[in-house]
């Protein structure tokens, strides 16, 4: 008798035969309730992203890094991170170290609802700011005012 192989049969002994599990374990931990903020910050700005900073292509992160330089505070240490959260507790104790900030600007969607207490600027997706020199120009006439150049 001849037994036949399906398709799901054969992918899975090939696999294993490799080493390659089909299918890996979940995590025990639940991340179901936690709310992740991602952000870049240089000197006394930081910059709030809707997507990590490591997932910008070159051209957004090089925009980033001219509007950042564009307002002259931004001398200090680069960090760009990525917070999981699940309270505003959370988010308090992440930024404490921050006490410098003289500015955050907020790039993109971002449902971060925690008060920072700074002076901040609701600013386009690093992408539309890339395609849009109108944005662009808004943007800076708003830095110029908050910062006072």
């Amino acid at each position: 008798m001849l037994i036949m192989l399906t398709p799901e049969i054969k992918t899975n002994l090939i696999l294993k035969e490799i080493g390659i599990k089909r299918y890996s374990i979940r995590s025990s931990i639940d991340h179901s309730h936690k709310k992740s903020l991602h952000f870049y910050k240089k000197g006394h700005i930081l910059a709030l992203l809707d997507k990590p900073y490591e997932n910008f292509v070159r051209e957004q992160k090089d925009l980033l890094i001219a509007i950042l330089s564009s307002t002259k505070i931004d001398n200090g240490k680069e960090v760009f991170k990525t917070i999981r959260y699940s309270s505003n507790n959370v988010l308090s104790s992440e930024f404490k170290e921050m006490h410098d900030l003289k500015m955050i600007i907020i790039f993109g969607d971002n449902s971060c609802d925690f008060d920072f207490k700074n002076e901040q600027i609701i600013a386009p997706k690093l992408s539309i700011l890339l395609t849009n020199q109108h944005l662009k120009k808004e943007l800076w006439i708003q830095i110029k005012q908050k910062l006072n150049i």
